[in-house]
């Protein structure tokens, strides 16, 4: 997902600059709609155009008549939310030239919009929207469906995401039970196994990500917070600089490997773990173990969805324009 830089455009050549934001992004659940508001009209300053709040099932609709009102204009659109609305947004912006895509970091993670070089603060990143240039970034591409950080493909995954949206919901029960559950999985059970372009993997985690990851190494005290965990969780997901690659990682888990594998990505070499196994390429054939096909649950982005073996994972080089930090 490394960006490879076009001709600079800035936001000193936007008018204005739209924001959509989705009201069930972490930032907002936090903060409130006014507080949200409020730091984006002093961070954008004269930059900000009109500030539209939305429920998530409503980003596709709400983009896509953006995207129509300003063809040709040369305008840019920001995104407020997490990887999912990102993600959501992105399919009105893949392969044009005449529009670009901005993202806000007010979700959970926020990874997409970090590895593009923006604050993990939205007040701060927005502010960063005074000197950006256009840029053009690859996007993973699963049977059809698009992604631009991950794809997440065991029950493991699928139950802790499954899991946060309870928590959005208030359904703290529940969210309880999907969260023991997908620990008891990682640590003691649910082990699977899958084809990856002919070679079987092993593990209780299965991700694929848009471009291999770096790993960085971490230093100093991190507070155990969700705050104080971001920059460990960053850490551990970023980028390499090689553009068209996808990577794999199937992680076997177990107890004596998730003891084994903490200190490896506090110092940055948890893909070097035994329990690590790394599969890079430009596209991958993915097949169940037993090889049968089938509908499952899959993560994209963070959001659930649904493929059919086989997977075909492949990278669209450059299709997707976004503006990124000077």
């Amino acid at each position: 997902m490394t960006p490879a830089t076009t001709p600079a455009e800035t936001t000193e050549n936007t008018e204005k600059i739209d924001v959509i934001v989705n009201k069930r992004s972490g930032t907002v659940l936090k903060l409130g709609e006014a507080e949200v508001q409020k730091g984006l009209e002093e961070s954008l300053g004269a930059r900000l155009g009109v500030i539209n709040f939305i429920e998530g099932r409503e980003i596709a609709g709400t983009v896509k008549a953006w995207t129509d009102a300003n063809k040709g204009g040369k305008r840019g659109l920001i995104l407020g939310g997490g990887d999912g609305s990102v993600l959501t947004a992105a399919a009105e912006f893949m392969g044009r030239e005449d529009i670009t895509l901005g993202v806000l970091p007010l979700g959970t993670h926020n990874l997409f919009a970090r590895q593009l070089g923006f604050a993990a603060d939205f007040r701060a990143a927005a502010k960063q929207y005074k000197n950006v240039e256009s840029s053009r970034v690859d996007v993973g591409n699963v049977n059809g469906q698009n992604f631009l950080v991950g794809l997440m493909i065991d029950q493991n995954s699928v139950d802790f995401y499954a899991a946060r949206e309870l928590w959005r919901d208030k359904k703290y029960f529940k969210a309880a039970g999907k969260f023991l559950s997908t620990v008891f999985g990682i640590v003691a059970g649910r082990k699977a196994k899958l084809d990856v372009d002919g070679v079987e993997q092993k593990g209780r985690l299965f991700i694929v990500t848009n471009n291999q990851l770096l790993p960085r190494a971490n230093s100093g005290f991190v507070k155990p917070t969700a705050e104080g965990l971001k920059p460990v969780i960053e850490n551990i997901l970023a980028k390499g600089d090689a553009d068209g690659l996808l990577g794999f990682y199937a992680f076997q888990g177990g107890a004596h490997n998730m003891a084994m594998i903490v200190p490896k990505m506090w110092d940055g070499t948890w893909t070097e773990a035994k329990s690590v196994k790394v599969v890079t390429a430009p596209e991958l054939i993915i097949q169940p173990g037993h090889k049968k096909g089938g509908n499952l649950p899959v993560i994209l982005d963070g959001e659930p969805k649904e493929a059919q073996y086989p997977l075909n994972v492949k990278v669209l080089p450059l299709a997707l324009p976004v503006y990124r930090p000077r």
